[in-house]
């Protein structure tokens, strides 16, 4: 993967420190790529949101944060599910 960058899905009621997705763009020298990490699936799904989101369907918003962020909310999102779980 070259050029990655990652998102989180927030709102009003899901800021950056509890958001609603956690999303990656990349892109390769002649193709894009989005997607959205699935708890459910445990892995990386396609996305249309950032397509959508340009479109006007902009119930959320975005912010780009760097990998290391995404990767400990990542991690902690998937303890808390784990939590929930037992």
């Amino acid at each position: 993967m070259e050029n990655v960058k990652y998102y989180f899905k927030t709102d009003e009621d899901r800021g950056r420190s509890n958001p609603a997705a956690i999303m990656r763009r990349f892109t390769s020298e002649d193709s894009r790529r989005d997607e959205v990490y699935n708890f459910r699936l445990r892995r990386w799904t396609a996305t249309e949101f950032f397509d959508k989101h340009r479109l006007g369907h902009n119930e959320f918003d975005y912010v780009e944060v760097p990998q290391e962020e995404a990767e400990r909310m990542l991690a902690e999102k998937a303890r808390r599910q784990a939590e929930k779980g037992r």
